[in-house]
């Protein structure tokens, strides 16, 4: 019995990478950069954890949004880059987005966060079982190390 071909993508393959790339890297760019502008306000927020040395927190919470963000986007090391905002959402989620305890709107809000936060876990999971794609440094490092063309 014969299956029907697959659809054809919009886009060649090696964009769809870097899309999910960039998708992946934006809300901790974007959270990293926030935390930077108003370090008051971040402050105020990784206190609220009841965290001890919020300010050390609040430094690696930066230092790995910016960078973790940033290696992603990029295609640099990116499985290790991966793994480790991975490791730091489910942190993250857990202390923050716990809805274990509360009742009613709280508990919706922070349950639909907990799983959006867990669709983000599983774009990291592909990132780092398909590594970065070919539009990436990674890729570049690669196909430079081994003196010819990778596709």
């Amino acid at each position: 019995m014969r299956t029907a071909p697959a659809p054809r993508l919009l886009l060649p393959a090696s964009y769809g990478c870097l899309a999910a790339r960039v998708c992946l890297s934006a809300v901790y760019l974007y959270s990293g950069i926030a935390k930077l502008i108003d370090i008051p306000a971040a402050m105020s927020e990784v206190e609220a954890l009841g965290l001890p040395a919020p300010s050390v927190f609040l430094a690696l919470t930066i230092l790995v949004q910016l960078g973790g963000g940033l290696l992603v986007l990029a295609g640099l090391w990116t499985r290790s880059a991966a793994f480790l905002l991975l490791g730091f959402t489910v942190v993250a989620t857990a202390l923050a987005h716990n809805p274990l305890g509360l009742e009613g709107v709280e508990f919706q809000r922070q349950l639909t966060t907990s799983l959006e936060h867990l669709a983000i876990v599983g774009g990291f999971i592909l990132v780092i079982a398909g590594g970065a794609g070919p539009i990436s440094i990674d890729h570049m490092i690669e196909k430079a190390r081994h003196g010819r063309s990778l596709t």
